[in-house]
């Protein structure tokens, strides 16, 4: 049983941390409005923590759309021919997803290590930059494994349905 709380948690694990950020994101930004039109007192901090909670549930958004299938992919083309066709096309969207996330891995390491060695602090919350810059490679690492999981899964479907034959 515990094995499947842990399987399902892995399996829901962006989805309940962007639900949890968005959360936090809709209740800041309520307080800064409250704080803004009727207490004519914005809250600068409130702006620039949505902005970084923002890029996370965004970098986890995209987690998502990858371990659904609900980003660009081949599905159409996928779903007609054979089985052989269909696990060649999802080996090619395997690459290209490994590819894209690969590169946008590398680029968000670059920027959080700039980040870095500037010693960049957020100016109204005081944190370092780099926590907000984590949020693209955390998301990227997050795509590459959900592409490989899909990849997996497709796999295993075939097998299944050839041993079905």
């Amino acid at each position: 049983m515990e094995k499947h709380g842990a399987k399902y948690v892995w399996d829901h694990l962006e989805e309940t941390a962007a639900a949890v950020i968005i959360l936090v994101m809709a209740i800041v930004s309520f307080i800064n409005v409250m704080g803004r039109f009727v207490f004519k007192h914005p809250l600068a901090w409130a702006d620039e923590l949505t902005l970084l909670l923002f890029l996370w549930a965004s970098m986890l958004g995209a987690a998502v759309a990858f371990k659904r299938g609900s980003h660009f992919n081949m599905g159409l083309l996928a779903e007609s021919g054979g089985r052989t066709r269909h696990i060649l096309l999802a080996a090619v969207s395997l690459i290209f997803n490994l590819l894209f996330s690969a590169l946008v891995l590398a680029t968000g390491i670059k920027m959080m290590l700039n980040q870095i060695s500037f010693n960049g602090i957020l100016p109204t919350l005081h944190i370092p930059q780099a926590i907000q810059g984590a949020a693209v490679p955390v998301g990227a690492v997050f795509m590459i494994i959900r592409s490989v999981e899909n990849f997996l899964e497709t796999l295993k479907k075939n097998s299944e349905e050839s041993e079905g034959e």
